[in-house]
Formats: C-alpha cells, sequence, structure tokens
C-alpha cells in the first residue's frame, strides 16, 4: 500500500477512534449539566415555597396582635395605651400597634397619641404596606399590617429587618426579594424592582395565598455554569477514564482486528 494511502487511513481510523472515545464525554457532560440546571430549578421553587411559610408565620404575629387590641379602638388613648403597649411588648415581631377610627391612626404604643391620615388604597389589598422611608428609624424599612372593621382598625408595625433574616438563612447562593406592591425587600436591602440583587437565572415568582405579597426566587447571572465547571471538575477524569476505554474497545474491534494476519493452515 502506499505511504500516502497509509498515512490517510492512519489518520482516519485515528479520527473515528477518538469521535467514539469523545460521545461518552460529551454525554457525560450534557447529562450533568440539565441535572446541575434541573436541581437548581427544583431549589428555587422550594425556597419560594419555605420562603412564604416563614414570612407568613411572621406576618400572623402581626394580624394575632391586631385582632387582640381591635377591641380597644374608639377608646380613648389615655384609657388603652398601657394596654396597648403591653400586647407590643408581648409579641417580638410587633414595633408598635396603632388603633385607627376613621381613617386616622390616632394612639401609638410607640409614641401615645398622634393624628395621622391613613389612606387604604397605599395598602397592598388594603392591608400590607413597606414603608422604606418612616419618620422614626429612616434607614430601617417598616411592614405596616392593617386590619379593619370600619370606622375603627389596627395597624401593627414591623421592623423589616426581621424578614431580612428569614430571607438570610436560605443558603445555595440564592436570590430571594419579597414585593408588597412596588417596593421591595431582600435580605441585604430594599427599594424597588430595578434594585433588587439579578436573579434572571431559574427565576420562580410565588404569591403568597394568605396575605398577597410576592416571593421572587433565582440565581445571580452565571451561577449556573460556574456550578456546572465545579461539577464538571470532579467527574472529568470519571468521563476521561470511560472515554479512553471506549476508544481502546472501538479500535480494537474496528481496526485492530483486521490487521491481525490469520494463521496459517496446514
Amino acid at each position: 500500500m502506499a505511504p500516502s494511502r497509509l498515512a490517510g487511513r492512519s489518520l482516519l481510523e485515528f479520527l473515528i477512534t477518538l469521535l467514539i472515545g469523545l460521545a461518552p464525554v460529551a454525554c457525560g457532560l450534557l447529562v450533568l449539566a440539565l441535572q446541575v440546571e434541573r436541581k437548581q430549578e427544583e431549589t428555587a421553587k422550594v425556597s419560594a415555597v419555605e420562603a412564604v411559610y416563614a414570612i407568613d408565620r411572621v406576618i400572623d404575629t402581626l394580624h394575632g396582635a391586631s385582632g387582640s387590641v381591635l377591641g380597644l379602638a374608639g377608646r380613648t388613648c389615655e384609657e388603652v395605651l398601657p394596654a396597648l403597649r403591653q400586647e407590643a411588648f408581648k409579641q417580638p415581631n410587633v414595633r408598635s400597634l396603632v388603633l385607627v377610627r376613621e381613617n386616622r391612626g390616632y394612639c401609638s404604643s410607640l409614641l401615645g397619641n398622634v393624628d395621622r391620615q391613613i389612606d387604604p388604597g397605599e395598602y397592598l389589598n388594603q392591608r400590607l404596606r413597606l414603608d422604606l422611608r418612616n419618620v422614626v428609624t429612616p434607614d430601617v424599612p417598616v411592614l405596616h399590617y392593617r386590619i379593619q372593621e370600619y370606622p375603627f382598625g389596627v395597624i401593627a408595625l414591623n421592623d423589616a429587618r426581621s424578614l431580612q433574616a428569614e430571607l438570610l438563612g436560605f443558603k445555595n447562593s440564592i436570590v430571594l426579594a419579597l414585593q408588597f406592591g412596588s417596593d421591595y425587600l431582600w435580605a441585604t436591602g430594599s427599594g424597588i424592582e430595578s434594585q433588587i440583587p439579578n436573579h434572571a437565572e431559574d427565576s420562580q415568582r410565588l404569591v403568597s395565598e394568605k396575605y398577597g405579597y410576592t416571593v421572587h426566587a433565582g440565581y445571580p447571572h452565571g451561577h449556573t455554569w460556574r456550578m456546572i465547571r465545579q461539577a464538571s471538575a470532579s467527574t472529568a477524569p470519571s468521563l476521561l477514564l470511560v472515554g479512553i476505554i471506549t476508544a481502546a474497545v472501538a479500535y480494537w474491534g474496528l481496526f485492530r482486528r483486521r490487521r491481525t494476519p490469520a494463521p496459517p493452515t496446514v
């Protein structure tokens, strides 16, 4: 056989063997990438459900505290202030309680006599409002929870850092954000939608059935690729070994056996 034809045949055999050896490696990496993507999506869904459960529990305490003092609304602030403060002190998630009469807050467990206009339209489902710039602590957002039996009502105020503490408990680099109307709160800050930390990958959205706020969950840009690289680094040696063995078996079965001369006949 001519040297050029022999070289061409050897090159063809090498390329075929290489492709056969790379097939299990490529398939393994593809399956790995799909598994990482599926796991992240499932984690985001579960995290959103767990976040709703955790935040609902915090708001449940506000609801309970508000309901327990609703009967005090309508009476003078001097008369009910001790009981109002005692109830606010009993609940660690309650920063203060405000009694409302005809949509005007008139008695606060924190400040005593007040006179503040209450606009129900500012509240999500007329129940929740995230105050990003309150007067008492302008750097700390406050969540307002409102119950109403017109003309009387109660507003329970919560230091939003307790909500942020719940969000900080989630790991796996997931970004969680709470949406109350047009305002957002996340583990390390608060603001409008454009300020939320990036969570575009495997993004999930879940609305609380009890209170109507929304939880957004997702991973920052590039997180999936980093996880795939980490997983690939640990599995690549095994995949390469499988590829080498597959290539060797294929080469022997397809080419080497053909070149082995038959034993001489007697």
